[in-house]
């Protein structure tokens, strides 16, 4: 056995000490719906899943968010949302009025940072843009923040400006992906992720092919704080199989 294989699993022991029951593990999911061809019904279906198993919040589309509040609030369910989803593309003024549209609603948002801008080496701008973002929403209200960087698509060197950035605009966690154009709940990308997270007491969001225990196991020993995943059910249920 090598000497990272010894390093993971004491991590992963770790790990299946602390998250030794459903409920604990349910409590840092973030119970995920973005598929375009979603409709109402299974938006309502993921609120009364994140209660059924007492996930940390449901995310949603701005659009689904303002239509299934009254449900989350009837359950209990704490919602967030996504702002520039997925690309990061759109105008400031276009993401600031994503918010608006929201923040009344939501304890938590989850901002795609402008990929092609951090791809460009313009990070000074990323960060403006990002910093902005924060700020309003904390303004009004948001509990926390998640910025999502496209870890997988980035090299080292520019994952650190780009986790840098993150850092300095204020956000609460840097996310790995959006799970559209890259799937970062991979052990390595989280690692990558969270070692640079660190050093700015970054907290981080695992998302993007997460979709059983062990998934959710590795995401969490590698440095993850959350796991964002449209399969929270499967990840509960192969936990229980897992532990009886």
């Amino acid at each position: 056995m090598t000497r990272r294989e010894e390093i993971l699993l004491q991590a992963l022991g770790k790990i299946a000490k602390e998250y030794s029951s459903p409920e604990r593990m349910a409590s840092v999911i973030e119970h995920t719906l973005l598929k375009p061809n979603s409709g109402l019904e299974k938006a309502l279906q993921v609120i009364e899943e994140s209660s059924k198993y007492g996930f940390a919040c449901a995310v949603l589309t701005p659009y689904h968010t303002r239509r299934v509040a009254s449900a989350a609030d009837d359950l209990g369910v704490k919602l967030c949302t996504v702002i520039g989803f997925p690309g990061g593309f759109q105008p400031l003024k276009a993401k600031l009025s994503e918010i608006e549209y929201v923040v009344d609603l939501v304890h938590g948002i989850d901002i795609v940072a402008n990929i092609q801008a951090i791809v460009a080496g313009d990070l000074a701008e990323v960060e403006r843009e990002l910093g902005e973002l924060v700020e309003y929403s904390k303004e009004n209200g948001v509990d926390h923040v998640k910025v999502i960087v496209e870890a997988p698509l980035l090299d080292d060197n520019t994952l650190a400006l780009a986790v840098r950035a993150v850092a300095n605009a204020g956000a609460d966690y840097v996310k790995t992906s959006t799970g559209v154009y890259s799937k970062g709940g991979d052990p390595l990308t989280v690692l990558r992720t969270s070692t640079l997270a660190r050093e700015y007491n970054l907290m981080v969001k695992a998302a993007g092919g997460i979709r059983t225990a062990i998934d959710a196991f590795m995401a969490l020993a590698s440095g993850a704080h959350r796991l964002g995943t449209s399969s929270g059910p499967q990840v509960i249920e192969t936990f229980k199989r897992l532990t009886q």
